[in-house]
């Protein structure tokens, strides 16, 4: 009977689920979402989902997650795929239709809303969840609206326009566009201070940064930054800011305040090719990236700067959450 109870017991443990928190990751060229547990680093699911997975949204409680389908040639996305984050199930497929080429996404505060920039048809909408429907759209009419990066307090996004060198400045709430202003050449990646008071935006063509008041939108600096910065990225605390080099496979880490550029890191040794989106862990630890010609995921301990590991994903790794809730997993 003891031998009959261990062997039981062996055979429960074994079988029951362990727990992690889980890194999602839109692998944009073989249309998957992968899963990776962040205690042992592995992908323990990759789950099909719409074309051209680019971006995702994460709500605050770390439960759901919403992928756009962006496009590429020959497909022109019109969805919202939205996935439970504890199951790795898909819940829901959300159509955005007459709104094309979903791209850019934020998560409205407590709200069961996203915001979403449809670049093909020029435009930022807000898309309820519960009742899978667009409820409001605001009119850019700016080329390539591409990007977007809400307030602190989600009252206001921030749109960059990569065809017209445009920033557009939308009210989340009324979604009415406030103001459009000049970039620099080719916009695309743009963030904002965790104080809501700076805004960053990286210009692929010019090949600089734009730091403007984010109230005011009055341009307080160019960054000289000598290569293509596709993505920005302030760090919870406030006091750094990583940028993605893309065609020279390292993160520049610069100084939120003197703009001074305090470190780099190089990925290219460690296999990791052509890096662009760019996640920090909740508490700061670490800064996650997304390498779309390796398809793999690079973690960044912060503390020292330094390489800490890799994470394989899927083909054209991009878009980044992170979830905190216990997910199941086998």
């Amino acid at each position: 009977m003891r031998v009959l109870l261990i062997s039981l017991c062996s055979v429960a443990l074994m079988s029951a689920p362990a727990f992690a928190n889980t890194l999602l990751v839109g692998n944009k060229f073989e249309g998957t979402v992968s899963f990776i547990d962040l205690d042992s680093g592995q992908e323990t699911k990759r789950i099909e989902t719409g074309g051209s997975p680019h971006e995702i949204a994460m709500s605050p409680d770390g439960k759901t997650a919403v992928v756009v389908s962006y496009m590429d040639e020959g497909y022109v996305g019109e969805e919202l795929n939205v996935f439970d984050v504890e199951t790795a199930m898909l819940k829901n497929t959300i159509s955005t239709a007459p709104h094309l080429a979903p791209h850019g996404i934020g998560w409205v505060g407590d709200t069961r809303n996203v915001v979403v920039t449809t670049e093909e048809t020029r435009e930022v909408i807000r898309v309820d969840l519960d009742q899978s429907l667009v409820t409001g759209a605001a009119v850019t009419d700016q080329i390539g609206s591409h990007l977007l990066a809400l307030s602190p307090n989600e009252s206001t996004s921030y749109v960059t326009s990569r065809g017209s060198d445009t920033i557009s400045v939308i009210d989340v709430d009324t979604m009415e566009v406030t103001t459009t202003i000049a970039a620099g050449n080719g916009p695309e990646a743009i963030d904002v201070s965790p104080d809501g008071g700076m805004l960053w935006v990286g210009n692929n063509q010019s090949r600089d940064i734009f730091v403007y008041d984010a109230q005011s939108m009055e341009k307080v600096n160019r960054i000289d930054a000598g290569f293509l910065p596709i993505r920005v990225r302030f760090h919870p605390d406030g006091h750094t800011v990583a940028v993605a080099d893309l065609k020279g496979d390292r993160i520049v880490v610069y100084d939120a305040e003197t703009h001074e550029m305090v470190t780099d890191i190089d990925l290219a040794a460690a296999g990791v090719r052509t890096p662009a989106s760019l996640l920090f862990a909740p508490d700061g630890s670490s800064l996650f990236v997304g390498a779309q010609s390796s398809g793999n995921v690079a973690e960044i301990d912060v503390r020292t700067w330094q390489l800490h590991r890799v994470l394989d994903a899927g083909e054209g790794a991009d878009g980044l959450a992170y979830s905190n809730v216990d997910r199941a997993f086998t």
